[in-house]
């Protein structure tokens, strides 16, 4: 009779599951992230909780002068007027996809025109909302 060998299964090798881990960990960071600032909103509501961004999803009603949103003209403080409407981008500038410097070219002045260039997706029209935080008065008007 010849000898029988027997082979043990190997374990799967530990960088695979670090691996497996690791991409897990990355494509959840984003669903996690959108789930908090979700959240966020919600706590926004009425009785909630602190606001976040805004006034809370579809922005506030706040009226603003051209010469009010001109000092808020740094990434640390980066408003902008699009069509009329105010917007508090300070929390988005480090996440714009075209760099930070692109998004504070208009920083504290009107950003129609940039808005609404080729470079956006429809997406970002419908996005944009979430940071409104008033509209443009005339001087003297604001509350």
């Amino acid at each position: 009779m010849s000898p029988t060998t027997t082979t043990t299964p190997t374990p799967a090798a530990p960088y695979a599951v670090v691996a497996l881990c690791t991409l897990v960990a990355v494509l959840a960071y984003p669903a996690l992230r959108l789930i908090l600032k979700m959240l966020g909103q919600i706590a926004s509501l009425p009785g909630g909780g602190k606001r976040v961004v805004g006034g809370g999803y579809g922005g506030a009603a706040g009226e603003y002068t051209v010469s009010e949103v001109a000092k808020h003209d740094t990434k640390d403080d980066l408003w902008v007027v699009i069509k009329g409407k105010v917007y508090d981008l300070t929390e988005y500038a480090d996440e714009h996809p075209g760099g930070v410097a692109a998004i504070t070219k208009h920083a504290g002045g009107d950003a129609t025109a940039g808005f609404f260039g080729p470079q956006h997706p429809s997406r970002v029209h419908d996005m944009v909302d979430e940071y409104k935080i008033g509209v443009i008065v005339d001087e003297g008007k604001a509350a």
